[in-house]
């Protein structure tokens, strides 16, 4: 075993491995991840599942695509299923201010129905 990393990635959830990915796809070599147990035991395990796909935060929403994108490229490059499961889903608007930040967040496989209920 080396004694000397240039980089040294402490935890291996989700984000360790995250930041070790990325720094060895940007070309770094020296870089080893050390986990006391085993990959995704810990937080990044208690979270399984909780993926996102719609954000209100433009910047949220934007790092959320690129994990759905992040996924797809690992099961490419690996062959290995990630087993994400991706869902779709319905967000419903109060107001016509909501349903336009709604519109807002960009191209959607379907467009929401605006509908106003007649209990009104």
């Amino acid at each position: 075993m080396k004694s000397h990393v240039q980089v040294a990635v402490i935890g291996g959830g989700v984000v360790g491995a995250s930041v070790l990915y990325h720094l060895t796809k940007a070309g770094w070599r020296d870089v080893v991840l050390v986990e006391r147990n085993e990959l995704t035991s810990g937080s990044t395990w208690h979270a399984a599942g909780g993926m996102h796909t719609i954000n209100g935060d433009p910047n949220v929403a934007k790092l959320q695509q690129y994990t759905i994108n992040l996924y797809k490229e690992i099961e490419e490059i690996s062959g290995q299923s990630c087993g994400v499961h991706l869902t779709q889903g319905i967000t419903l608007a109060a107001s016509q201010e909501r349903a336009a930040a709604i519109s807002a967040w960009g191209p959607s496989s379907s467009r929401p129905t605006r509908r106003r209920s007649s209990s009104r």
